[in-house]
């Protein structure tokens, strides 16, 4: 849970010195080398190439979950999308109501250039108080507000034929 906060903080640095007492205690529990994970993945660099073996050895020791799909596709290139996609359907299929993989989904669709409604409205639906839900209906309300109907009606038909 301290990690938890002091990465949601933005301080992997205070994150690493609540991981280093996990690991004196029990180096190798799975809950320790997930959260070490976690913090590799919050440090950058170098570090997210061993949060992507700290995953792969999770994904062989245990039945895969959502947390795991989802942790990686964090560490995979940014360019590789379409290996991206194929983790998230995967884990889509795990549960096709995850937070995550659903906006993960977005994410990796809009870089292929694929529509990303559909995964949207399942965010949208399940998720109603979801950050991309919130900042998407807070978009589209300051929109609403700065356009004329005229203009958004133009607006929605020039997007619907690009």
């Amino acid at each position: 849970m301290n990690v938890h906060v002091c990465l949601q903080m933005h301080r992997p640095d205070h994150a690493e010195k609540q991981l280093r007492i996990m690991q004196q205690l029990d180096e190798d529990h799975t809950l320790t080398q997930l959260t070490n994970a976690w913090v590799d993945l919050a440090m950058g660099g170098p570090k997210i190439q061993e949060a992507h073996l700290i995953f792969q050895d999770l994904s062989e020791k245990y039945p895969t979950t959502c947390m795991i799909l989802n942790g990686l596709i964090s560490t995979m290139p940014t360019s590789n999308f379409e290996d991206a996609e194929g983790v998230l359907l995967e884990s889509l299929n795990k549960d096709d109501k995850d937070a995550e993989t659903l906006a993960n989904l977005i994410v990796c669709s809009l870089n292929l250039g694929k529509s990303a409604s559909r995964y949207l409205n399942q965010l949208k639906l399940a998720h109603p108080d979801h950050m991309w839900v919130k900042r998407m209906s807070s978009a589209e309300d300051s929109f609403e507000r700065a356009c004329p109907s005229d203009i958004m009606i133009f607006a929605v038909l020039l997007l619907t034929f690009m």
